[in-house]
């Protein structure tokens, strides 16, 4: 790996050597009136500060800041605005989210060229409005809307106008009916996305990293996906959860090889990166999920997936199908109350799609039968919050895919991760990520502003070397300046 300087390291020493001598001025106090003799007065309220939060989601099941009435609901709107610097010692595309597992190999043009950008593509808009909800015996019902602006490009965007496109991230109700029982509906985070304590749909309570990227890890179990979500919570230390999701059975582009008998039939029944929604999925993805929270130093959740893929072939008059899945694991230990461990585990046949898409689902015999692919995946890292100001964090993260291959009826393989496939075919993806948040300014009701930085080393090995490199690695690093809502 060549190590090539950037400006943006000297650009963040800048930002925080400058930000440690923001200091937010503090009014007098003002002179209060005696109460008359004999009355008891309750101490004053403390002042709503913003808080310091060293991570990309904005929004959880405890709503924050004060709201403006709208009836009996409260209604708040919330996000950041900011611009990211990004540079990578490779070019693999200057979105502020990584594609992990295409970084380009030395031996090609953009394996040798750096790329540097601003964006404000990752500022953020939410709308979130709650209400309590007595006649219909629920206890309150939220609805929350999230937008970015990581949507549709064009070619020219950044030449002038930089008009990135609107996007959906977050759009959904959650019911809370009683002490013990809510429900959610919408899009939102898959329940296979791992928890930081209990199950919520809300987007800040899942356990994302402090990273600045907006793809977060390599290997992390994530996606957003349209869903219907019931969760029972019986006490403060064991919660149940069962999701309806939207399924989506995909391939990737030109990574797995088709068996000549039916190489079109299959081709135009799985998402190869341009079908959009007209893959005919068969039915929904069904997750399941369990958290544990013995004490505030403890937390593990365990869950898994049942995915069912199908196909039919000419004459079709048959149908193909198998089931896959996975499960994965996220544990979280705080030996002090400002040191947090994590450590995230999935496995499963057919699990691609749920780590980033970084995987095809599955592979396919000379007959045109199905065989899902195996993924391992995991993150390991640990949170250190060094003042209320300012966090600090380190992964190791990554994903590896079995090859899954076999001989067509003429002879020559098929499948994935054969001898002589494309170096495209990923055998292994591994990233290193060290972060650093700092809070420059926090106010009352005003918002906050804050500076995060994050450099990684990230590595992909494919299934075939043949004459080529043996890995493709690249130099990551993000510089993100932002202002958070109130």
């Amino acid at each position: 790996m060549r190590c090539i300087g950037t400006p943006f390291v000297m650009a963040a020493a800048v930002l925080i050597a400058a930000a440690a001598h923001a200091q937010t001025p503090t009014p007098a106090p003002q002179a209060q009136p005696a109460p008359p003799e004999g009355q008891v007065t309750s101490p004053p309220a403390p002042p709503t500060q913003a808080p310091h939060k060293p991570g990309q989601e904005i929004a959880g099941k405890k709503a924050d800041g004060a709201g403006i009435d709208v009836g009996p609901a409260k209604l708040r709107f919330g996000g950041y605005v900011g611009v990211t610097g990004i540079y990578r010692s490779t070019n693999s595309g200057g979105a502020p989210g990584t594609s992990f597992a295409t970084i380009p190999y030395e031996d090609t043009l953009a394996g040798n060229v750096s790329e540097t950008r601003l964006t404000a593509q990752s500022s953020r808009l939410s709308v979130r409005i709650d209400a309590p909800f007595p006649e219909a015996r629920f206890r309150n019902i939220s609805g929350y809307f999230e937008m970015d602006f990581n949507g549709a490009t064009s070619g020219t965007i950044a030449v002038t106008s930089n008009s990135a496109g609107f996007r959906l991230r977050q759009a959904f109700a959650d019911i809370q009916y009683g002490d013990t029982f809510s429900m959610a509906a919408g899009q939102a985070f898959t329940l296979m996305t791992p928890a930081k304590a209990g199950l919520s749909v809300w987007p800040s309570d899942y356990e994302m990293s402090q990273a600045v990227d907006t793809n977060y890890l390599a290997g992390m179990v994530w996606e957003r996906v349209p869903q219907l979500r019931f969760t029972w919570h019986p006490s403060p230390t064991f919660d149940w959860a069962v999701s309806i999701e939207n399924p989506e059975q995909q391939i990737g582009s030109d990574l797995v090889t088709l068996p000549g008998c039916c190489a079109s039939d299959i081709e135009a029944q799985y998402n190869t990166g341009s079908e959009a929604l007209s893959v005919p999925n068969l039915m929904p993805d069904i997750s399941t999920r369990v958290a544990l929270n013995p004490s505030k130093a403890l937390h593990v959740d365990v869950g898994g997936v049942w995915r069912v893929f199908r196909h039919t072939l000419a004459p079709y008059d048959e149908v193909q199908r198998a089931s896959g899945g996975g499960l994965s694991v996220n544990g979280r230990v705080n030996p002090t109350a400002s040191t947090r461990i994590i450590a995230q585990a999935a496995y499963g046949p057919g699990l691609g799609r749920y780590v980033g898409g970084m995987a095809p689902d599955v592979a396919f015999r000379s007959d045109g039968s199905i065989r899902p692919i195996p993924v391992t995946s995991w993150v390991g890292g640990i949170e250190q919050t060094v003042s209320p100001r300012i966090s600090l964090a380190g992964y190791y993260s990554g994903m590896q895919i079995d090859d899954t291959h076999f001989v067509d009826a003429d002879g020559s393989p098929i499948g994935f991760g054969y001898p002589g496939s494309s170096n495209d075919v990923n055998r292994r993806v591994r990233e290193l990520t060290g972060t650093l948040w700092y809070l420059a300014v926090r106010t009352e009701n005003r918002g906050s502003a804050q500076v995060g930085v994050q450099t990684s080393w990230l590595q992909r090995e494919p299934w075939f070397v043949g004459s080529g490199p043996a890995s493709a690695d690249a130099l990551l690093v993000f510089v993100q300046v932002r202002y958070n809502l109130p």
